[in-house]
């Protein structure tokens, strides 16, 4: 028996589609899209993937399709797994993963490519997975690179996950087997990777009545019968398995087609045109949000005949449901205490009235049908056949006997019934707090959004979009924060400035489902810098989506973007956007945080090995380690672009001092004019992860801070954790601000271990006047900061139900 199990489906959080195949002994396989937040899908459900080996890419290669990846890979191997193999119909797969080279780096875990060209079969003995690629019409479909760079891309993966760690400090910026330079020209084939999954079939049971009556012997040779070899008996006569095995059974076959946009749609029917759909049980639609959903569609499904269950994902197909519920829930409590606080996370679906209408089917609440056809669409697919793609669906594939018995399919949905009604009644009620109720928390919010309202367009506002370290959680994402920054010009109009401090996985989806598009355009419209703090995936792996969501808003006129980074980051974002968008490349303009750093001593970079030179050393027997050269120019602050980004920002300075926590980490503080008229000024201090740095964060760059944002990993008694992984308690934190003399404090970043409020007592005294800790999604206006002392009791008692939940777990 087999099983294929929705993961994620096109929403606000997960733009894409992943597919979970398990067999009953457990082995896993991921088919589709690893789109950010994927890896939260599984913590949600209680998905384990300790049993996954292989993971089979569908359709393009960009990072709105893999942006989930990375985490994945990271979170796999800490799970100490030891091997895992990526799948995909092109080259292009190495270039890929070798461009994470400088912040995906695990040994004990072999990580291997494989490149499956068009109707390349990889099998394992349970299941035969034939690759099929298909060519966009219009499109280039050349290889993307030659041999010789392909063994050098090859090289770099492989060295990104050796068998043995490091002894000492490492970065991988310093070590020449990966500080390689990519290729910078190169064609990206327009092809779509496909799978056909076939399941190898079940041998039929030993009938030993029947052998007895052929006059086998009982023994050895009814074993080996069985196990399907023939045997020659003493008269010589010889008994196949045929004469002594009932038929074999086998399963349906599922096919799995990405089409990324309508060019697609000719290549898809020209391939597909006379497949054989004879035991086709499954076929899965990967739909591109540019696939119109039309009749040249439909009669692309009627190809594939009308026995086959069929699963369409696409963005006006699959409803925009809550896939985090967890952290819906945790909203939804805080709400109920900080009404003000909180925006109720966005589900409203806008969907195609032709899809649902041709096949009939049923909407969520909340949902709008919209038509883009004239014509109604028509189908000769029996409707039952037919399902939108979406959370909790389950497919269930048994063995049958061809010829004797119909294939054997059962669709489940298995998602409960979810409301913001059935919440509350079922979590909030029963706390019984005061100072609420469903009208207030709910039916007066839905649809209201409490960021940047008109009364507070010239407060500064921070969302604390992420608050949780090293992976997302149920309960909390990773870390990311948005601060709008008002400034009053001469002709007295309030402008805003928006700046982003670190983009862990999936902020965009965080800012998606929790404003309205209306927000989201004016927090775009306004981004003017992203800032990230180190080189540690969890605060950097959403920030490629959120240069490529600016740049939709500001196609058409000439703004640019300030992205302040380590310098590795940098040749990350430029390797990347080689292969996916080189206009946006230019609209970009990177500043090194070394280059803030206040002090004469810049840090030089290391000069990457030419990927030639890396290629002859391939295979070569000299395997000494070439030392790698530093870059003299780097040490020389780019005072240019700095001092356009104070001008363009309407900034007095921005400084950096270095992290105690890895190499290339950083604090920073900015001040920010806040008027034409006035040289008042607002004066931001952020940690980034790191111990406590009172020299030269508290009592240098930081000191008298408006606001301090710190990092506070751990509770007071786990300070032995906190020295080990180079993270602070809440005391330490506090201990910074205090030192630092910061009028304001907002502890965030909180161990994953803690669902709950982190520790609200029992802490030392705080010298800033008003202070909180952070949640995801909390809106929090700098004037009224302190509001939420008034509810610190309350907290423990609001995540009483998680606690429980996590001790029943560990």
């Amino acid at each position: 028996m087999f099983y294929l199990t929705t993961v994620a489906h096109p929403t606000s959080d997960t733009s894409h589609p992943l597919l979970l195949l398990q067999s009953h002994h457990g082995d896993r396989y991921f088919f589709g899209k690893m789109a950010e937040g994927s890896q939260r899908c599984l913590t949600e459900s209680r998905t384990r993937i300790g049993k996954l080996q292989d993971i089979f890419l569908t359709g393009e290669l960009n990072w709105s399709s893999l942006g989930g990846l990375p985490g994945m890979i990271l979170t796999i191997a800490d799970q100490g797994k030891a091997n895992l193999k990526l799948h995909y119909g092109d080259d292009l797969i190495n270039y890929v993963v070798s461009t994470w080279r400088y912040f995906v780096f695990r040994f004990g875990i072999s990580l291997q490519t494989n490149t499956m060209k068009d109707q390349e079969i990889y099998s394992d003995g349970l299941v035969r997975i034939k690759s099929i690629v298909v060519s966009k019409s219009s499109g280039n479909d050349s290889l993307a690179f030659n041999e010789r760079q392909n063994m050098a891309l090859k090289a770099i993966v492989a060295n990104m996950f050796p068998k043995n760690g490091p002894t000492a400090r490492y970065d991988p910026s310093s070590d020449p087997l990966l500080n390689v330079e990519l290729p910078t020209q190169f064609n990206v084939p327009k092809t779509s990777t496909c799978f056909e999954i076939v399941f190898e079939p079940v041998r039929g049971k030993f009938r030993p009545d029947i052998a007895l009556k052929l006059g086998v012997p009982k023994g050895p040779s009814f074993g080996k019968l069985a196990s399907g070899q023939s045997i020659t008996l003493e008269d010589g006569s010889q008994i196949t398995p045929e004469k002594v095995l009932e038929k074999p059974r086998q399963f349906p076959r599922v096919l799995i087609l990405d089409i990324p946009d309508d060019f697609y749609i000719e290549g898809f029917r020209e391939k597909f045109k006379g497949y054989s759909s004879e035991d086709l049980g499954i076929v899965y639609f990967f739909l591109g949000g540019d696939v119109t959903i039309n009749s040249n569609f439909i009669k692309l499904m009627e190809l594939f005949g009308n026995d086959a269950q069929m699963f369409v994902s696409h963005p006006r197909v699959c409803p925009n449901s809550i896939v985090f519920k967890g952290a819906a829930l945790t909203v939804l409590k805080l709400k109920a205490l900080l009404v003000k606080n909180f925006n109720l996370p966005q589900s409203n679906s806008v969907l195609s009235k032709e899809f649902y209408e041709c096949f009939k089917k049923p909407t969520d609440p909340g949902t709008t049908l919209s038509q883009s056809q004239e014509e109604p669409l028509r189908s000769t697919i029996p409707s039952e056949n037919v399902h939108p793609f979406s959370q909790g669906t389950m497919a269930q594939i048994e063995s049958f006997t061809k010829g004797e018995e119909p294939m054997k399919i059962k669709v489940e949905n298995s998602l409960p019934n979810w409301s913001w009604d059935i919440a509350y009644q079922k979590h909030v009620k029963p706390l019984t707090l005061s100072s609420t109720s469903f009208e207030k928390t709910v039916t007066e919010q839905q649809g209201v959004d409490n960021f940047d309202t008109p009364e507070k367009k010239n407060h500064v506002e921070v969302v604390t979009l992420g608050t949780g370290s090293a992976l997302p959680s149920k309960y909390r994402n990773v870390l990311s924060t948005l601060l709008k920054i008002p400034y009053k010009s001469e002709t007295g109009n309030i402008d805003s400035r928006i700046i982003l401090l670190d983009a862990g996985e999936n902020t965009l989806g965080t800012i998606r489902r929790h404003f309205p598009t209306t927000t989201v355009r004016k927090i775009f419209e306004n981004m003017k810098l992203v800032y990230l703090s180190h080189l540690h995936a969890d605060h950097h792996l959403g920030i490629i989506s959120i240069l490529k969501e600016w740049f939709k808003y500001h196609q058409n006129d000439e703004e640019i973007i300030y992205l302040i980074t380590p310098w590795q980051y940098n040749r990350f974002v430029n390797e990347w956007l080689l292969l996916e968008d080189t206009a946006l490349l230019s609209r970009i303009r990177y500043i090194s945080c070394e280059h803030f750093v206040n002090g004469s001593y810049v840090r030089r970079e290391t000069k990457p090995i030419p990927l030639e030179e890396y290629s002859d050393c391939i295979g070569s027997a000299d395997k000494k380690r070439r030392k790698l050269e530093v870059d003299g120019n780097s040490s020389l602050r780019d005072l240019t672009s700095i001092k356009k980004m104070y001008k363009d920002l309407r900034i007095l300075n921005m400084q950096t001092c270095r992290a105690k926590h890895c190499d290339w980490a950083y604090s920073n503080t900015i001040s920010f004019f806040m008027s034409s008229t006035s040289k008042k000024l607002f004066k931001l201090s952020y940690s980034g992860d790191t111990r406590p740095n009172i020299e030269h964060f508290s009592r240098d760059i930081g000191k008298n801070s408006d606001l301090l944002i710190h990092e506070a990993t751990l509770d007071n008694e786990l300070i032995e954790d906190a020295i080990k992984k180079k993270h602070c308690t809440i005391n330490e934190a506090i201990e910074v601000s205090n030192e630092m003399n910061a009028q304001k404090l907002i502890l965030t970043h909180f161990s994953q271990r803690y669902p709950k409020a982190p520790q609200v007592n029992n802490n030392i005294r705080i010298l800033a006047k008003e202070y909180c800790y952070a949640f995801d999604g909390m809106i929090v206006d700098y004037k009224t900061l302190g509001e939420q002392k008034s509810v610190f009791e309350q907290l423990n008692q609001v995540f009483m139900e998680e606690r429980k939940e996590e001790e029943d777990e560990s």
